[in-house]
């Protein structure tokens, strides 16, 4: 048996545990990564450049398979959005890894095998680590089982098992405590000097009685002519704020949806199906294979569910019907079913039992531990002695092979939903036989001296067969779809033609943009084929039908917009706005000229004059004047006091304020040492991660994923 394989079946964690603890440093995203060669469409050796480092689009496909893989061994649903988020997810790990390493080898920072074997062979090993060495006895990490792994594991001559261990084990670990010690130099940096919390007590303290006039934008017509935005004037704006307006590669489409979801008419014959099928499902002698024959979409639960654990719409009528009837057709979900009673009995809600396995097969790698016939009678003898008075739990920890058990007595608690993930023969002996029953029985794990203990809860339960259909679009209503999307997209071949058949096939029109090249849906359209597509043509291109299942769509580009600087029209939506109450302002000062009565001021422009007292330095929101940080900072300007400030443009409108004082209220139960300490903690917690997001601002990323196929 390999070493690898052991730590594949140890309670088949490893892959999992292994997950999660890559997850625990910030920058180990690519510990399980990979991508099916199938997905290929080009000849492209790398799928990025990351400060000049090639990233090798083997390994990259490399690992989005062994992701992929790991997924799946964990039961998880393989489809095209799973893929593309570890597409995702690995692409981010990447760059994380090759600048913290970049920034790393700058400054000498490293992780010696000596820093590496302390954090795995000793207390401090991370808990998804250690969890693989727990000693059953006493639930403490062995770390001599620990270092004999790690010892058999650099003797092995299976490449590929010292390559998995050091990929998904130790480079992931390697990362993470280098990514720890990088974050060390800005964290235990923090320092918060003692006269900058005293100043910060003291302007948040600090309050002012003001008088203060506000002019609304709104007060100026947007007709104007003098308030129109031109585009040159929104490029000014975004030139002069480039870092606010960076502006990634992205399209735009219009798009028409051509459905090919079931019709009422569908829903017809699948309920006539059904309805067809009732008297043959009453009267046949074995329900089971009747639901197989028929092709079911609920396969047959050879096993009894409590009445209190029936969900569908119809439970009243199956708890009232009695054994042999059948019911339905009835709507349950998306499906129609007919369902039949094939027998009832009470049966427990909580069962208390305990066991000695005598294992036949190790679970974990599939050797053999025993032949049948040893296990058998070693079972039987137990059996025999357990008849004769001796004690379950002590022969359970000399005796059984459940790790799982044997140091609590062989004892479990189930309830009746835990039964269906037993091995069969084990879970229907528990369930059925009553409490005080003991008795050997085998499964595929070896053989089991059971004794049921307790159980608990009683009530009735019933075994139900069911034949259900899902309501699905038939051939002809698919086929209408995609007739008709054909037809349209074969009519449609530039922006002319796509908008005239629009109206004459009286087809609704929809529109999606900032569609970025690595998306792998569009407007809730998941369909990576399609934003691939988008990208690689031109505006006004027409694409075929894509097929989406429940749906045709036609698709054309309207728009493109190259990476850089944001355009003016794209830009405008949020600047326009900015740059007509700044002219707003200046019609406003035009108005107002040299006046700075806040009396006159007030009547002038039908507003009024507002009181306001022990307004709040630290408090940016102000009742009738609203969120203005401009005016609030005006009104503790202590030159001012007693004067009337010149126009303030604020973001709602014009202010001019008043300060009559400024004083402060009384500083009670300040602890400045604790104040610094939180002040710096939370230094520290944003440099945590805000290293690495300014490393990835600062670098010279170039994403080629789209070129490579993906």
């Amino acid at each position: 048996m390999s070493i690898i394989q052991q730590l594949r079946d140890k309670a088949a964690i490893l892959l999992t545990t292994l997950i999660a603890l890559s997850l625990i440093g910030f920058l180990v995203q690519d510990a399980f990564v990979g991508r099916s060669s199938g997905l290929f469409s080009s000849s492209a050796t790398t799928v990025g450049i990351i400060n000049g480092k090639k990233i090798d689009v083997i390994e990259f496909n490399n690992k989005i398979n062994t992701a992929e893989q790991s997924y799946r061994s964990q039961g998880m649903e393989s489809n095209e959005m799973m893929t593309q988020n570890i597409i995702e997810s690995i692409w981010n790990g990447y760059i994380q890894e090759k600048l913290l390493q970049e920034q790393c080898d700058k400054v000498g920072i490293t992780v010696t095998s000596k820093e590496l074997g302390y954090v795995l062979f000793s207390p401090d090993a991370p808990d998804e680590f250690k969890q693989l060495f727990r000693d059953p006895k006493t639930g403490m990490f062995d770390l001599t089982a620990a270092r004999n792994w790690f010892n058999n594991l650099k003797k092995s001559k299976r490449t590929e098992d010292v390559k998995m261990v050091t990929e998904q084990l130790l480079e992931p670990l390697r990362l993470r405590m280098l990514g720890e010690k990088y974050n060390a130099i800005f964290s235990q940096g923090a320092y918060i000097p003692r006269w900058l919390v005293e100043k910060n007590n003291t302007d948040n303290s600090t309050i002012a009685t003001i008088q203060f006039v506000g002019i609304p934008y709104a007060t100026v017509s947007d007709s104007l002519a003098s308030l129109n935005v031109s585009d040159a004037e929104i490029e000014k704006y975004v030139s002069e704020h480039a870092d606010e307006f960076k502006q990634e590669k992205v399209r735009s489409i219009s798009y028409v949806v051509f459905d090919a979801s079931p019709t009422t008419s569908d829903s017809s014959q699948i309920l006539s199906q059904l309805t067809g099928l009732k008297e043959s499902f009453l009267g046949t002698s074995d329900p089971k294979a009747f639901v197989t024959r028929n092709n079911s979409s609920t396969a047959f639960f050879d096993g009894y569910i409590l009445k209190s654990r029936l969900q569908m719409s119809v439970k009243d009528q199956i708890i009232a019907m009695p054994p042999g009837a059948v019911i339905g057709p009835y709507l349950d979900a998306n499906t129609f079913t007919i369902a039949r009673k094939v027998d009832t009995r009470t049966l427990p809600d909580s069962i208390k039992c305990r066991h000695i396995l005598i294992g036949t097969v190790d679970p974990r790698t599939g050797q053999i531990r025993r032949a049948d016939s040893t296990a058998r009678k070693r079972a039987d003898s137990i059996l025999t002695s357990l008849k004769g008075g001796s004690d379950f739990g002590l022969l359970a920890a000399l005796l059984s092979d459940d790790e799982g058990s044997k140091n609590n007595k062989g004892e479990y608690n189930f309830s009746s939903l835990d039964i269906t993930n037993l091995a069969k023969e084990f879970g229907e002996f528990i369930i059925y036989k009553p409490a005080g029953s003991r008795e050997v029985i085998k499964t595929s794990f070896g053989y089991h001296v059971i004794e049921v203990m307790n159980q608990k809860n009683f009530e009735e339960a019933y075994k139900m067969a069911y034949v259900s259909k899902r309501i699905v679009a038939s051939q002809e209503t698919d086929n209408n779809a995609s007739s008709q999307a054909t037809l349209f997209s074969g009519n449609s071949r530039d922006a002319r033609s796509f908008e005239a058949n629009l109206s004459s096939m009286k087809l609704a029109k929809r529109a999606a943009d900032n569609i970025r090249e690595m998306d792998y849906s569009v407007a809730g359209l998941s369909s990576r084929a399609l934003v691939k597509w988008i990208f690689e043509n031109d505006p006004g291109s027409v694409s075929e039908p894509f097929d989406l299942k429940d749906k045709y769509v036609v698709t054309m580009v309207t728009g493109a917009i190259k990476e850089g600087q944001q355009p003016a029209p794209m830009a405008r939506v949020m600047v326009e706005p900015i740059l007509r109450n700044r002219k707003k302002a200046q019609e406003i000062r035009k108005k107002v000229g040299n006046e700075r009565n806040l009396t006159n001021l007030a009547q002038s422009n039908n507003v009024q004059v507002y009181f306001k007292d022990s307004i709040n330095f630290s408090n940016p929101f102000v009742p009738d004047l609203g969120s203005e940080p401009k005016a609030i900072g005006a009104a503790f300007h202590r030159a001012m006091v007693g004067k009337v400030s010149g126009p303030i443009d604020g973001n709602n409108g014009v202010f001019f304020i008043k300060t009559e004082k400024i004083g402060a209220v009384p500083a009670t139960n300040v602890d400045v040492v604790t104040q610094k300490k939180a002040m710096e903690m939370q230094m520290k917690q944003y440099a945590g991660f805000g290293t690495m997001d300014a490393l990835r601002k600062s670098a010279d990323i170039k994403d080629t994923r789209r070129a490579a196929g993906y």
